[in-house]
């Protein structure tokens, strides 16, 4: 089956954007991994001169060049389990790695300036997020699929899972292909359908036929369909040829490397021959051993299974590959799978992480926060202040973050979310009431003389007056007061503290003693611990 799709004619280079989300979201100098090389592959690193040999282990940084030679391949891995794997004679530049976008999400961004590569790209889950391939003049968005991009001349894209849409430069309207599903054009791209379509090495057949620049798109596409059927056939004849190579002791591997690990873990499946009761053949994951899978040692072919549960629960979340070993008196071999861990899988990520207010200082106006069970993973890490947020981070690990409190007093609500939607949340009222200087204004003189004549016989000799003061505090507002307290020489009349304390004004009516000293003493403590004081004598006459 054959679509059409008219677009303007593609350049030279053509561009492309592939939209992804790798579910290990957070910005930092160095994200991705290279997982292997082969050949001639080297690094660009930004703020150098000079390309540099590319090794196993080593780490990728934002702005570095990657290339290449003949012959070569080099595979890069990110924190998701999503793979790139740069082709032969390939250029790529990592223009962003896991950069914060304008959408609230995280933006990468790989350009191919020649050749292809393969991807290997998980299910996304946030849709804010975007990986991108830039190639020319077109953009496609993947939301997890495996599959190749490239082409110099005649742009191409095959995907093996998932669903691809190209958007050519220009164009509202985007192409949409989805697996099984090939397309390569000029002037116009073309659709078929291969059962080829994603595999790696096709596309390295695919490159050759379309460097023909000047063959006509019939043509073109003729070769293509033939070349699928050509290429199936070739992958049974392998098989048969495997399987008919099965050593006398030793064994082949039926699960192809890698494997995506979202769900149910994986199982290692193959075929073993061996006459020896001492051979033992186990596949290792991590820290993991199997039991020997050796069943029988007949001399006969026999085939092998065995299932490995993925996830945070059994520690293998972070391995990168099996290995599957064969040992006998005459003979040892040991074969690799790589292994690609989704950790946005709840299958995988099934532990919840933790979050905790260790400890909070209302003075200093911080408080102290413990995020649990996020080693080796990663998530969003968001704190709310009466509904409005006021933070969001990123998390790698296990941390402690410190948090500034808003003045006053406050509902705060702190949240924790990993890759696979695991969610932890607290909420408690914190105050924040740094220490300010205030002061108590008693209205009148400090020292006041009354001459109040006494009152007739047999009537009570009671003096009233109103004392009057007022608290004056920057914020202007009770709720930053912790206690006030009003002494009449020596003895409390009033005291007031936190909720009691509704005003800054005060009007206090006292009954003072004639013939004596009456001495009012004010003491007023901040929530921040400053205490302000005042003071005020009346004599009666």
């Amino acid at each position: 089956m054959v679509r059409f799709i008219v677009s303007r004619r593609m350049l030279l280079h053509a561009m492309l954007f592939v939209a992804v989300l790798p579910a290990m979201l957070f910005a930092a100098p160095a994200v991705g991994k290279v997982r292997m090389t082969l050949g001639d592959v080297t690094r660009w690193k930004a703020k150098l001169d000079n390309w540099q040999e590319l090794h196993p282990g080593a780490k990728l940084y934002q702005s570095d060049k990657v290339r290449t030679g003949e012959e070569s391949e080099v595979v890069f891995g990110f924190p998701d389990g999503s793979s790139i794997s740069i082709a032969e004679k390939t250029e790529v530049e990592l223009v962003n790695l896991f950069e914060p976008n304008d959408e609230g999400g995280f933006e990468t961004q790989i350009d191919i300036n020649k050749g292809f590569l393969n991807f290997a790209v998980h299910k996304l889950k946030d849709k804010k997020s975007k990986f991108i391939f830039k190639t020319g003049t077109a953009t496609a968005s993947i939301r997890g699929t495996e599959g190749y991009i490239g082409g110099e001349g005649v742009f191409f894209a095959g995907l093996k899972t998932g669903k691809l849409e190209i958007t050519p430069k220009g164009s509202s309207k985007p192409v949409s292909i989805i697996a099984g599903e090939t397309t390569f054009g000029t002037d116009s791209l073309v659709v078929v359908k291969l059962v080829s379509s994603g595999n790696a090495r096709f596309a390295r057949t695919l490159e050759k036929i379309l460097s023909a620049k000047s063959k006509s798109v019939k043509v073109l596409q003729d070769e293509i369909l033939k070349a699928d059927t050509v290429f199936q056939e070739q992958l049974k004849e392998e098989e048969k040829k495997a399987a008919a190579q099965l050593p006398e002791n030793g064994f082949i591997l039926k699960t192809e490397s890698p494997i995506e690990i979202c769900e149910n873990g994986f199982t290692v499946e193959g075929s073993y021959r061996t006459s020896d009761e001492s051979a033992a053949l186990v596949v290792k994951v991590g820290g993991y051993t199997s039991g020997n899978l050796i069943r029988s040692s007949d001399g006969k072919a026999h085939s092998f299974a065995e299932k490995i549960v993925v996830n945070d629960e059994t520690g293998l979340w972070t391995a990168d590959k099996a290995v599957v070993e064969f040992k006998s008196a005459s003979a040892t071999n040991s074969k690799t799978i790589e292994l690609q861990v989704n950790k946005a899988c709840s299958e995988v990520n099934t532990k919840a992480p933790t979050i905790s207010i260790a400890t909070y200082d209302s003075l200093r106006c911080i408080a102290n926060v413990s995020v649990g069970e996020m080693q080796n993973d990663a998530g969003i890490f968001v704190v709310q202040a009466d509904g409005s947020q006021i933070l969001e981070e990123t998390v790698t690990k296990n941390v402690q973050k410190r948090v500034k409190l808003q003045k006053g007093r406050h509902e705060y609500v702190l949240r924790i979310e990993d890759q696979a939607g695991n969610l932890a949340e607290i909420s408690k009222i914190m105050g924040c009431y740094p220490n300010k200087h205030f002061t108590v204004e008693v209205f009148g003189a400090a020292r006041e003389v009354l001459k109040v004549p006494p009152p007739p016989k047999d009537v009570l000799d009671r003096i009233l007056q109103t004392l009057q003061f007022r608290i004056r505090i920057p914020e202007n507002n009770p709720e930053y007061l912790y206690k006030v307290t009003v002494r009449q020489n020596g003895k409390v009349i009033l005291q007031e503290s936190l909720s009691q304390i509704h005003s800054l004004d005060y009007q206090i009516p006292v009954t003072l003693l004639r013939g004596g000293k009456n001495r009012f003493d004010i003491e007023v403590v901040h929530k921040s611990g400053y205490v302000s004081k005042g003071k005020k004598d009346y004599e009666v006459r």
